[in-house]
């Protein structure tokens, strides 16, 4: 088995039963999604797959401990046989990525990585993610002036994701489906108000 597989298959045992939309499948999406940004791409695809395959096993929203889950992620990628440099550029990646912290990777790996993740957060596929997390912690569809609600999420980051990618290529991937969403939470509004109801 190939040390990426390998990878993967540790991320399928993490993920697996995860239920905030940071699952497996989402991992494997910001995988091909990554893999498809840097063809054109002079990157070390290696470090690209393997913190794709890692990026939300850290991640605050996945696990309960991340100083032990960073930890338990350190022994694995050593134990598979990855360097220390390998290592330290996917961590870099992982630890830089998010949203949230305002911060944009600063190897071209760590920006391919990240845009494919917020590929995954736009369009189709991301509004579902965004119900199914705002139900796994409790929050309501929509509430007006509810910064909570699973629509506010739209406003204060969704919609804007198109605007902070990285790449020409993901650039690219995200027109489409950023129009999707703005269409979606259009319509969303008309029917919430009953405003296509003449």
């Amino acid at each position: 088995m190939s040390r990426t597989k390998e990878v993967e298959q540790y991320a399928r045992e993490k993920l697996i039963t995860e239920i905030t939309a940071h699952d497996f499948e989402h991992t494997l999406r910001v995988l091909k999604i990554a893999v498809q940004i840097s063809k054109n791409i002079d990157c070390d695809l290696e470090v690209v797959q393997v913190a794709s395959l890692t990026h939300d096993i850290i991640d605050k929203k996945v696990a309960d401990d991340v100083g032990k889950a960073k930890k338990e992620l350190l022994f694995k990628l050593s134990t598979i046989g990855y360097k220390d440099d390998f290592i330290e550029d996917v961590f870099d990646i992982i630890e830089n990525m998010s949203f949230s912290s305002g911060r944009t990777p600063k190897s071209i790996e760590g920006k391919i990585v990240q845009d494919a993740d917020r590929i995954d957060a736009i369009g189709a596929i991301a509004i579902a993610r965004t119900f199914a997390y705002g139900g796994s912690m409790n929050r309501k569809i929509y509430e007006e002036g509810n910064d909570e609600c699973s629509i506010a999420h739209f406003y204060d980051k969704l919609l804007l994701l198109k605007d902070r990618l990285n790449t020409k290529e993901a650039k690219e991937i995200a027109e489409s489906r950023h129009k999707f969403m703005v269409e979606f939470s259009t319509q969303f509004h008309k029917e919430w108000k009953l405003e296509d109801i003449k």
